[in-house]
């Protein structure tokens, strides 16, 4: 199995950064790989919800379905596959700090077949997405061009 984790600090607060990160229909709009993602349940986000999501990865399409497994606004989050894509789980987990907020970001990734032979590409590839991903929020998030989805 191999980790990718990364951090960032936005100048945003955390309950800021959190809601944002934490509404699907804005996950296409900071995640680089990502071309849609929608929550399958009604109501709010939480333990137990499920998010469908469409993603590029080395020219094709894949759809894949998480349920979120742990939500503690403004603090931390995780997930995993449920469907479709690797066997995959991960986390956010947030700290305030003096009106900032310190992101981090983990995933956990068992490489099958081709990306088992090919892993330690696989893990470095996956880690430059996470960077420029999280680079994309910071951006978004500071220059105040978040996109305002009620």
């Amino acid at each position: 199995m191999s980790k990718i984790e990364r951090s960032i600090v936005i100048d945003r607060p955390v309950d800021e950064v959190f809601n944002f990160v934490h509404d699907p229909r804005n996950d296409a709009s900071w995640q680089t790989t990502l071309i849609e993602s929608s929550q399958v349940d009604d109501g709010p986000l939480r333990v137990g919800t499920h998010i469908r999501e469409r993603r590029r990865f080395l020219g094709i399409q894949v759809e894949m379905t998480k349920e979120i497994t742990e939500f503690e606004p403004t603090r931390r989050s995780a997930f995993k596959m449920v469907a479709g894509g690797a066997p995959m789980s991960g986390s956010y987990t947030l700290e305030s700090l003096d009106g900032a907020t310190k992101l981090t970001a983990t995933g956990y990734v068992e490489p099958r077949g081709f990306f088992k032979i090919a892993e330690p590409l696989f893990t470095s590839m996956a880690g430059r997405e996470l960077e420029a991903s999280l680079g994309h929020l910071k951006e978004l998030l500071e220059l105040g061009l978040a996109p305002i989805v009620s």
